[in-house]
């Protein structure tokens, strides 16, 4: 009568079923503890006795969930009765079953256990093999709740490390909305600053001029008056013209014109002094906006296409490189063969496309260079109805720079520009924000940007990285 109520789970009030206990040695179903701790809180509470633990920790009770079992086959048997089976004879002999053939796996009576079909065989009496077969499915049990049970703990754990995982993410999250709306801020309440320092020009310009405009005005006014005082006494007659002539010439003598100082000057430099603060917030911003373009491009691995590849170069089986086959005859390859800095002629630089082609995103990929022969790389794109002829060709528009002869150039399919002289890398990232229509060049080592193109139109066309060597020794 006792047995019900100590042996139920105080949640679902039956038989424990997967019996665990928590931290402080109460007992539950697992499936009920685990819906009752399903969502993350401060602590892990006992729903029996409230006692409250930081960490969620269920441990199997296997002692519990036997001595269960037992009590459930007992509870049967109550309920069921326990009266013996009844026996099935033998339906050939009609003899009572009494042992078991272990190569037949069949039961027999006495008169088939003598029969030529099993003399040969090992028989054994019923309890034996039973109780035999018994310990080996018990031994085989045992393993499978062991290995249920490990499986659970795993669970748990899995499911624990995947909070705690999901708990991270949320805290970077968070911290990255964070440090964004502060720089936000920051810079917003920068731009106020200086737009607050502009105005407060712009009305001390303001206010300059209109007090050197009033004084000038006033002092105008004054020489008009005089001026006019003048020419009035040059028409008077003899005797009143020459009346007080002396005094007049006397104070004209003393009229010495002095323009007054401007204050523009000053002002100049205030503006002088602020165009160089906003020069060296626009040097910081300008950096700040390559590191980013260096960083935010997913990387991508190109492969070379060799189907693309001019006749003189050398693609490697795997598509990674590509270099200058000096054996054979550049003149071979008929007109055009100039070096690429100084045009080379349609369809005739030695260049090939990589098979990855973008269409969105943000992307990136880095490119090993040598340091002998002249090289470029960057992307192009086929124009529509080109029919896929040779990359580097008028039908298809290029994005690229690249080293010739210890120059460095901005190449595209119309013009070259020549770049300013910079320490030749040993890696060069190319960066490709497809959306924006732009390419960028970094020295990858250094993380510094070497050449950025203004922002083109892709016309949703896919995108190839290309690539051009040339000369002995030259390899990308």
């Amino acid at each position: 009568d006792a047995l019900p109520g100590e042996a139920s789970c105080p949640i679902c009030l039956e038989y424990f079923r997967d019996p665990v206990s928590i931290h402080c040695g109460h007992h539950f179903c697992r499936s009920c503890i685990e819906r009752c701790w399903e969502w993350p809180t401060a602590g892990f509470a006992c729903p029996r006795c409230r006692d409250t633990a930081p960490e969620r920790s269920l441990r199997p009770s296997r002692e519990l969930a036997r001595v269960l079992e037992i009590a459930r086959r007992l509870s049967r048997g109550e309920a069921l009765g326990t009266g013996e089976e009844e026996e099935e004879g033998c339906q050939r002999h009609q003899e009572p079953l009494e042992v078991f053939c272990k190569e037949d796996g069949a039961l027999l009576c006495a008169i088939c256990r003598e029969s030529r079909a099993h003399r040969a065989h090992t028989v054994l009496p019923v309890p034996e093999v039973v109780r035999e077969y018994q310990v080996q499915i018990q031994a085989q049990l045992q393993t499978l709740k062991d290995d249920r049970d490990k499986l659970l703990e795993f669970r748990e754990a899995e499911m624990r490390r995947n909070w705690e995982y999901l708990e991270k993410t949320e805290v970077e999250r968070q911290r990255i909305l964070s440090q964004f709306q502060g720089l936000c801020l920051s810079l917003e309440e920068h731009s106020r600053h200086l737009l607050a320092r502009l105005g407060d020009l712009e009305r001390d310009l303001g206010k300059v001029q209109e007090e050197n405009v009033t004084s000038l005005t006033k002092e105008i006014s004054r020489l008009d008056a005089c001026i006019q005082e003048l020419e009035e006494k040059c028409q008077q007659p003899a005797r009143t013209f020459l009346q007080d002539i002396n005094g007049i010439l006397s104070r004209l003598g003393k009229e010495n014109l002095q323009l007054p100082p401007s204050p523009l000057p000053e002002l100049e430099k205030k503006i002088h002094h602020f165009r160089e603060e906003k020069i060296l917030l626009e040097e910081t911003l300008r950096s700040f906006q390559d590191i980013l373009m260096f960083e935010l491009p997913e990387k991508m691995t190109v492969t070379l296409d060799p189907s693309t590849a001019h006749p003189q170069l050398l693609v490697a089986p795997d598509g990674s490189s590509v270099s200058w086959e000096s054996a054979r005859d550049p003149s071979a390859d008929g007109p055009g063969t100039d070096s690429p800095a100084d045009g080379g002629g349609p369809g005739t630089d030695p260049s090939v496309l990589g098979r990855e082609g973008v269409t969105a995103g943000r992307r990136c990929w880095d490119v090993q260079v040598a340091p002998a022969g002249s090289w470029a790389l960057g992307v192009a794109k086929e124009t529509p109805g080109s029919g896929g002829e040779t990359p580097g060709s008028a039908e298809w528009e290029l994005w690229s720079m690249g080293l010739c002869q210890g120059q460095f150039w901005a190449l595209t399919s119309l013009e070259r520009i020549p770049l300013f002289p910079i320490r030749a890398p040993g890696r060069v990232r190319v960066a490709l924000d497809y959306e924006r229509g732009q390419v960028a060049f970094f020295d990858a080592d250094k993380r510094s940007l070497i050449f950025a193109y203004p922002a083109a139109s892709f016309k949703g066309q896919s995108v190839h990285p290309w690539f051009l060597v040339w000369g002995e020794g030259s390899r990308i």
